[in-house]
């Protein structure tokens, strides 16, 4: 399985797969398929780090003034290697990267003007490694000051109720769901092309596990719009206005399989969440 943050180059958004092994490949979530320009999820921004590997993006989603939800992966290495030099930025259209080499000091200040920094953390049980079962890959980023200075309206997101989806898992088959990112689409010879804007699409659940649930990814389904890709990694699938997971793996290379994401409803996410909100 693979999971989806994308890596910056030069201040231009590169794609970059991060394989890791497990019982099929995947990679960590990209680009909204099948989606169309997303003006409505204002409390989604993308999030902009640095790690060990180098410098990335990932999606996430404000679920208090100051703390934004986000995959692990987007927030450290692991539980006990957290990013560094990290920004969130919730403008509709994707903002240059501040820390991109190569520019001007004033260049640099006119690109973070589009941020807020803040300080990352992730699930101490992130180990690196995706594990459907007990993969834990969740983190959040305090922010220095609340959204709302910078975004005047923007309301946090409320997160599913705890066990929602362990007990309506039937019912919940018949609803649409709504994922929402800023990715990349898969084009010619599998290259990744940025999408410059927040996105979002439909889709419809496919089954529920203890830590994880996943969706079909089909763009050509009549029912629903389309799945994840590369850069929505940490990103928001909604039910109603309800947050039910961040967005963790893809297990096809060109994202038309399925996508996962990580469960918000069980007790032991709340229990981590909580700790900040």
């Amino acid at each position: 399985m693979g999971r989806y943050r994308i890596g910056l180059l030069s201040g231009v958004f590169s794609g970059l797969l991060l394989v890791v092994g497990v019982v099929i490949t995947a990679q960590p979530a990209g680009a909204i398929t099948g989606g169309q320009r997303d003006e409505v999820h204002t409390n989604v921004g993308v999030v902009r780090f640095t790690t060990e590997e180098g410098r990335f993006r990932c999606s996430g989603t404000l679920i208090s003034p100051t703390v934004v939800l986000t995959a692990g992966h987007c927030t450290g290495d692991t539980g006990e290697t957290p990013a560094t030099n990290v920004f969130v930025s919730f403008n509709t259209d994707l903002p240059l990267d501040p820390l991109a080499p190569g520019i001007t000091p004033e260049e640099s200040a006119a690109r973070a003007a589009n941020y807020i920094t803040g300080t990352a953390h992730p699930d101490p049980g992130w180990t690196g490694k995706l594990s459907v079962s007990k993969q834990h890959d969740q983190g959040v980023v305090v922010l220095d000051a609340p959204a709302a200075s910078k975004w005047p309206g923007i309301a946090p997101a409320q997160l599913l109720p705890v066990g929602t989806l362990d007990g309506n898992q039937g019912a919940l088959k018949n609803e649409t769901f709504t994922l929402v990112g800023y990715g990349v689409e898969i084009g010619a010879k599998k290259a990744t092309v940025v999408v410059p804007e927040r996105r979002f699409t439909t889709s419809f659940l496919k089954n529920v596990q203890d830590e994880v649930v996943t969706f079909q990814i089909n763009d050509r389904d009549s029912k629903a719009g389309g799945g994840s890709c590369f850069g929505d990694s940490g990103g928001p699938v909604f039910l109603g206005e309800f947050v039910v997971g961040d967005s963790s793996f893809v297990n096809s290379l060109t994202c038309n399989a399925t996508s996962g994401y990580q469960r918000v409803d069980t007790a032991y996410s709340r229990a981590f969440l909580e700790q900040f909100i």
